[in-house]
């Protein structure tokens, strides 16, 4: 009788544990900062169709270049590794990008951006990868005809040869200047892993996707697969964007042949880290993520960690509560940002 009476205790004591932490969640502090996201600029030269943040001229109240450097010695004092300085608009459009990449390479920080490589050239290739930047190139499609659609743009790229080896074979493609100058850094400097490609699922590019990532399957690039934020172009644009269903379906099979299931099971595993980390607007505000706003507060009139604190406290509240009314993608990675508009809009989560 000893040994039942045992485990019946053991397991009300573990049941009242369980009890507590649900009580007290709200009131613990929050997960060790890994990275900082940080948006630079709002500027950009494009008019993506599916921009969740309406990028185009820079805003008038964004963080001075010293603020930008206070705000990232201070994720460094709370642990961060990395920071990611990935928009709102185009990175590569903010003059003193190198200088602030330089900082935080001497705080001995990890750089993380996202381009969409319309100015990028052979000098800007070679210092990114000098500086071990991991850098993701929107890589939208290999039609330009259907990436000039996705950037509002006509004429967005420079398009030249690139010939690469696989499987003992010569092959040969044709994409933007801006990536061959990237991969041919990273080729020059015999590293591998900083370049990237990120590429964006919408009703106007999903014929070609396929072809994309047979190409960073081929070059061996780690690819990136979004779905769009509805908010902001994307919602606007919706009906010329968003796939149903049986698309969303058709197209993952089609790319579970290429990539592999294992592909998609990391991916829907893992959350995006900008959602467990503080995340700073051009003008200081402190969002949820990259995409939906939050009325927290701004670096310019409080501490970073404060300020992550008051945010992680109230997005898990927010992130409950949408999370009881929408289901996870079936397919593709989805979010809580995502969900959030979806449930606004009364849109279908049915990716």
């Amino acid at each position: 009788m000893t040994q039942p009476r045992t485990n019946l205790m053991t397991r009300l004591l573990r049941a009242g544990h369980v009890l507590t932490r649900r009580i007290l969640s709200p009131f613990r502090k929050p997960p060790k900062v890994r990275m900082l996201y940080l948006e630079v600029t709002h500027r950009c030269n494009a008019r993506c169709i599916a921009c969740y943040t309406k990028a185009g001229k820079e805003k008038p109240d964004v963080l001075t270049l010293e603020e930008k450097k206070s705000v990232i010695a201070q994720a460094k004092a709370l642990g961060a590794k990395t920071v990611s300085l990935s928009g709102s608009g185009e990175p590569l459009l903010y003059e003193p990008l190198f200088d602030l990449i330089d900082y935080i390479r001497r705080l001995e920080m990890q750089v993380v951006i996202f381009t969409n490589g319309t100015v990028l050239d052979e000098h800007a290739a070679r210092r990114l990868l000098a500086d071990d930047v991991i850098t993701y190139f929107k890589l939208y499609s290999l039609n330009p005809n259907v990436f000039d659609r996705m950037m509002g743009r006509t004429n967005a790229y420079t398009w030249v040869p690139y010939a690469y080896s696989y499987e003992g074979t010569t092959r040969h493609a044709t994409i933007p200047s801006g990536l061959k100058a990237l991969l041919d850094a990273q080729n020059g400097t015999n590293t591998t892993g900083l370049v990237r490609v990120e590429t964006l699922i919408t009703r106007l590019n999903a014929g070609t996707v396929g072809e994309v990532a047979r190409l960073c399957r081929e070059l061996g690039l780690v690819l990136h697969l979004e779905t769009p934020v509805f908010t902001g172009r994307a919602i606007e644009n919706y009906a010329e964007i968003a796939l149903g269903p049986e698309e969303y379906g058709s197209l993952y099979r089609e790319l579970v042949a290429v990539l592999g299931d294992q592909y998609f099971q990391e991916l829907r595993a893992h959350p995006c880290p900008v959602e467990r980390n503080p995340v700073v607007w051009t003008n200081g505000d402190i969002g949820f993520c990259s995409s939906r706003p939050a009325k927290i507060g701004n670096v310019r009139e409080a501490s970073l960690e404060s300020l992550f604190l008051k945010a992680y406290r109230a997005k898990r509240q927010e992130d409950r509560r949408v999370a009881a009314r929408l289901d996870r993608g079936r397919y593709f990675r989805t979010c809580p940002a995502r969900q959030h508009f979806e449930m606004k809009h009364q849109l279908p989560c049915d990716y």
